[in-house]
């Protein structure tokens, strides 16, 4: 279903809210029927005076909670046309987390942080699970990063777009979205890396090299093994002299 279908389904079957923090429970009982499948994509849901009679909420409450559902992309407002569920981005579930990772340096050292508990079980569960199917993908990726930072061009996206092929070779769709998540916190962070640390003989190049052998390979133990070794290059890229030193222990 989409937001142009000619024959919307109008969301109904909201229950009384009865809270101090009463938008939040607004917000919470919308995800709730959400997961329940009480509400799909694409529904269009009442006015908001209707909102605010089946919750029994002030309308003020009912406009805070759609402005916290607008701001997570679970709803989207049409102009003429009403509101309507929407369908939330990794980009539009990690924005309000942005602002933390390009203000604060302890934000940096707990995201490497969760990423050193992370991604070498990715990586490991990508060698378990790896298809012939999947090595184009992978095989890719690597090429792209290898051949930006021999050319001295951007490197960002294609690292990235390594890691991210790692996840999809898991073939895991949790896994993935998670990833792709957790990767829209690392854009600013990524920059403060060092240009030099991508030079071509550079440990980046032989990590992510690493990484793809032992994937290919199907050896989840060595995979997991080097992608720790390379989240552990990467984090003493991104401290500076003053920064926390990440541990792996």
């Amino acid at each position: 279903m989409t937001l142009d279908d000619e024959h919307t389904r109008t969301a109904k079957g909201f229950r009384q809210v009865r809270s101090e923090r009463v938008s939040q429970r607004v917000v919470q009982q919308f995800q709730q029927m959400m997961r329940e499948g009480q509400l799909r994509y694409g529904d269009k849901l009442p006015a908001e005076r209707e909102l605010a009679e089946q919750f029994q909420v002030s309308r003020n409450s009912v406009r805070e909670a759609l402005r916290q559902l607008d701001l997570l992309g679970l709803v989207v407002s049409r102009h003429g046309e009403g509101t309507f569920v929407g369908r939330p981005s990794a980009s539009q579930l990690m924005a309000p987390f942005q602002a933390v990772i390009e203000l604060s340096s302890p934000a940096v050292h707990s995201v490497m942080e969760f990423r050193m508990v992370f991604e070498p079980g990715v990586a490991a569960l990508a060698a378990a699970n790896f298809t012939p199917e999947r090595e184009a993908d992978l095989t890719a990726a690597l090429l792209a990063f290898e051949r930006a930072v021999s050319e001295g061009g951007p490197v960002e996206t294609v690292d990235t777009d390594f890691h991210l092929a790692v996840a999809r070779a898991t073939g895991n769709t949790t896994v993935l979205a998670v990833h792709t998540a957790v990767y829209q916190l690392l854009r600013d962070m990524r920059s403060r890396l060092d240009r030099s640390s991508y030079h071509p003989h550079d440990k980046a190049v032989a990590g992510h090299r690493a990484v793809f052998d032992a994937v290919l390979a199907r050896d989840p133990d060595e995979a997991g093994r080097v992608m720790r070794e390379h989240l552990v290059d990467v984090a003493g890229d991104l401290r500076g002299p003053d920064k926390p030193e990440v541990t792996t222990d």
